[in-house]
């Protein structure tokens, strides 16, 4: 069952980084670029460290997952925004909310690895500890982030 599940947050983390990337380079509020960017390195080096997890558990990250993921990040720009040719203010928003569940996830990814690892002495209760705190803050700056750009949005 481990091995499934962390084949599965492999493909989410696989997914996630090119999400964030993408979003840190094109999104027009400076504030939010930067945020978004900041996290994204964070979230890069959470993948790393999840691969390492693997490789002590026992699990080869899945090729074709992460192939699998990086298509559905690519077809996920495809959105009925009413916008065809252009950027719709409306994607400031939603991009941000989708990073804001992605880490949602992710948060619950640690959680639950963190609450097996007193009953398995391959992972590290301390790391564990790190990363569901990471976790929170990212949700916390990403809530400010997709807050504001709501109401700028929004209101306009």
């Amino acid at each position: 069952m481990l091995h499934g599940y962390l084949q599965h947050h492999w493909v989410g983390s696989t997914g996630g980084v090119s999400l964030f990337h993408r979003v840190a380079r094109t999104h027009p509020d400076p504030l939010v670029a930067a945020t978004v960017g900041e996290i994204a390195g964070e979230v890069a080096a959470e993948r790393e460290t999840l691969r390492t997890i693997m490789s002590i558990v026992g699990v080869t990250p899945s090729r074709l997952g992460a192939l699998t993921a990086r298509t559905g990040e690519l077809l996920g720009r495809l959105k009925p925004n009413g916008h065809l040719l252009t950027r719709s203010p409306l994607t400031d928003v939603v991009e941000v909310e989708a990073l804001r569940i992605a880490v949602s996830g992710k948060h619950a990814g640690w959680q639950l690895l963190r609450s097996v690892a007193d009953a398995d002495p391959r992972l590290d209760p301390v790391l564990l500890d790190d990363l569901v705190q990471l976790a929170e803050s990212q949700l916390d700056r990403l809530e400010q982030a997709h807050l504001g750009i709501a109401r700028k949005r929004l209101l306009t």
